[in-house]
Formats: C-alpha cells, structure tokens, sequence
C-alpha cells in the first residue's frame, strides 16, 4: 500500500514522482516527463498516480487511470501543454481524477465511457465531427475556459462548473446540477440537450440569445440576464422561473468572476428556495453526490524515514494517510 500510495503526494527532496502500478508490479519515474514515461510504458488497466507538481502532457491511447493529488491540495498535480485522449483499445475505460490540466484537452475518435472526476480543465473541446465517443462522463469537474462538444458523442456532466459551454452537429448533452456560465446560445448551441437542476449565468448582464427549443429544461433558473426571459422558446420547460434572479439572490460569494478559490455555494434562503427534481437544492451541491474536490482514494498526508536503519537491517518508516 506505501508503495502504491508514495506518489500521490510530492515530497520537496524527492520532485516530480510517477507511479505504475500493473499488478503486483509498481514503478516509478521521476522528473517533469515522469507521466509520459509511465504512459508509454503502461498497459490498459494500469492505474498512474501522480506526486503534486507540473508535468508535461502527453497523448493518450490507453485505456489507463491516472490520479492526481487533488485540485485543491495544499500541492496540486499540473499537466501542462495541450493534450488529446483517443483510446484506441477501450477493453478498460480511460479514468482521470484530481488533476489540473492547465491548457487544452481535445477528445477524439471512437471508444466509451471516458470518466473524469474532481478535475478542473482550462478548456476542453473536440477534433472532428467524425468523432463518435460514447458517455463521456465529468463529475465535479470545473471548465472555466470553454467546453465544446461535437461529432456524434455523448456528454454527460454532473455538478459541474462550466463556462462557455457549447454543442455542434450531432453531440449530444445531458446536464445535471452544473453552473453554466457565458454562453452564446442560439440555434448552433445546445440543441437536443437536457438540463437538470441547472443555474445558467450571464457574467456581465448582456440578455445572450435563447436556448433553443429543442432542448429540455427542468428545475433551472438563470441568473443575471436582466428582464431576458433565457427559457421562454422552449416548448419543454419546467419549474424554470421567467424572471431572471440577482447574483446576491442566489451565491453567498460569487459574483460572476471565476476563481480556483471560489466555492459556488447557494445562499441559506436559495438552498431552500430553489429545489431539483430529487427536492434537494440546485447547483452543485445538489443531487445524490454533492460537488467534493476531495479525491476519492487515500493520499499519504505526511512520511517520515529514519536516518538510519535499525541493528536488524530495517529502515523506519512512518506515515499518515488521508482518510
């Protein structure tokens, strides 16, 4: 378990640290390219995790996991540079989680169920409209840059928050508990999708253009549109209020403005004000898994090593893992 564990934090004597894991088997690489070289020399099914720090991206064609620190560590784990993710053996789905990817993700080709959970991407997009990838799935996901969809593929984002998000051709999006801000809707954006427990944001008060009426919205609202009635093309519309609410109406904090530091939490009086289709709040801390940075398996918090090893050969280690 140590051994598996060691490189999801980062050690200041130690650096840059990727482990991985096949089998029994565990190894380890050092240095800003350590996730390219654990990703050339991975299997699909291995799992990689990642100390915090900077590492170079790298293209992606396994079907492997990768773990970071967590975006909301004392030391986040960074890929840096533009990367694609084109699986092409599926046998294991693609799994990433509590990574910061500080430039451009695109996803292309043809395969399913790529899942990335408590990750934040500076922007995401696609390649081709020949692109056909089956139930992308982002959970606690934050995009605060962008976020286009396209080809045939399937979206899937669950409390979520989302800035520009947009939909072309065939693509297709369903959406529950997200805050989607910025976005131009007309008829290219966003048509054919579900939204679910959604608030929908414009950052400056400009009145953007409707959604459009192919898509369905239930139990959304919309925030600082002014008198801009956002939902009324809609001919599949419920508990979407007409009038457009007040930042201060609706957050405790936020008030348009992105930051990695904002926490997007609804008021005292709107948790119980506006309620979703399961009757719990709205946004992202609604639904069955309320929106948690936390990654979901155990990091080592602290590890300390002897300076010696003991009179029968053995080296003192002790450690503190999160729970």
């Amino acid at each position: 378990m140590v051994a598996m564990l060691f490189a999801a934090m980062s050690f200041a004597q130690d650096g840059l640290v990727a482990s991985l894991s096949h089998g029994t088997d565990i190894t380890y690489y050092y240095g800003v390219t350590a996730l390219q070289k654990a990703t050339e020399a991975a299997q699909s099914g291995d799992v990689i995790n990642l100390s915090g720090g900077s590492f170079n991206a790298i293209e992606i064609t396994k079907g492997i996991t990768i773990r970071g620190a967590g975006i909301d560590s004392q030391e986040p784990t960074y890929i840096n540079g533009d990367f694609s993710i084109n699986i092409t053996d599926d046998t294991n789905r693609f799994m990433m989680e509590g990574i910061k990817c500080v430039n451009k993700m695109t996803l292309t080709g043809s395969y399913t169920n790529p899942f990335f959970l408590k990750c934040s991407f500076n922007q995401v997009t696609y390649r081709s409209e020949s692109d056909d990838i089956k139930n992308i799935m982002f959970v606690d996901c934050k995009i605060p840059r962008g976020f286009s969809a396209g080809g045939k593929s399937t979206y899937n984002l669950v409390n979520c928050f989302i800035a520009g998000l947009g939909q072309s051709n065939n693509a297709t999006l369903t959406v529950m508990n997200c805050i989607i801000e910025d976005n131009y809707y007309n008829n290219n954006y966003l048509r054919q999708c579900q939204f679910f427990n959604c608030i929908f944001i414009s950052s400056n008060g400009k009145p953007y253009a409707k959604i459009p009426s192919s898509s369905q919205t239930t139990d959304c609202i919309s925030v600082n549109f002014g008198d801009h009635d956002f939902f009324s093309e809609l001919s599949v519309r419920t508990g979407c209020p007409k009038s457009s609410l007040e930042f201060g109406a609706v957050f405790k904090t936020f008030t348009g403005t992105y930051s990695d530091t904002e926490t997007f939490e609804l008021t005292d009086a709107a948790k119980t004000t506006y309620l979703g289709t399961d009757g719990l709040e709205i946004g992202l801390y609604g639904g069955l898994q309320p929106y948690d940075s936390t990654p979901s398996y155990p990091l080592i918090t602290t590890m300390t090593v002897d300076k010696q090893t003991a009179t029968d050969g053995k080296l003192g280690v002790t450690i503190e893992v999160s729970k």
